[in-house]
């Protein structure tokens, strides 16, 4: 067994498995920190979509003495990086039946390009978050995807 996680990427990667080129060690979090901060400026040049970083300790024999919580390594931290929004005007709200037959308030807006995709739909969440929200046609709202995955909307322009 490696003595370290650097040790493990080079083994993996003399046996032919690609290895992120975007693997680094630090010395202490903030240069991790700083590191997390640079790769999120640089993650829209990426060839791939990623929500973040993990920062993982080196030494393995430490990680594998202070254990787990459920199946995540205690010596294991995610950082995750905020989501990019955009502004589009509502068009219109429709309303979408779910699987189990749940009505979602869904808001249909001008197209408008999130994170590589074009968006022209945003889910409301539910009929409380709608009303609250107070929609009126042809308003600006802001659009996120949420997970980087599902587009919703996050506040209304007044």
């Amino acid at each position: 067994m490696a003595n370290t996680h650097s040790e493990e990427l080079v083994t993996l990667k003399h046996l032919g498995f690609s290895i992120n080129p975007l693997n680094e060690k630090f010395n202490t979090l903030n240069e991790a920190w700083k590191y997390s901060e640079k790769i999120n400026k640089e993650r829209n040049n990426l060839l791939y979509a990623i929500d973040g970083l993990v920062i993982k300790l080196n030494n393995n024999q430490l990680t594998n003495s202070i254990g787990t919580i459920g199946k995540t390594l205690r010596t294991w931290c995610a950082i995750k990086f905020p989501p990019d929004e955009a502004v589009s005007k509502l068009l219109n709200v429709t309303w979408q039946v779910g699987r189990t037959g749940k009505l979602t308030p869904v808001a249909e807006i001008e197209p408008v390009l999130l994170q590589g995709t074009t968006v022209k739909r945003a889910t409301l969440h539910n009929l409380k978050n709608f009303i609250n929200l107070d929609l009126k046609q042809d308003i600006y709202l802001v659009i996120r995807k949420a997970g980087d995955i599902i587009p919703e909307v996050v506040q209304v322009i007044r």
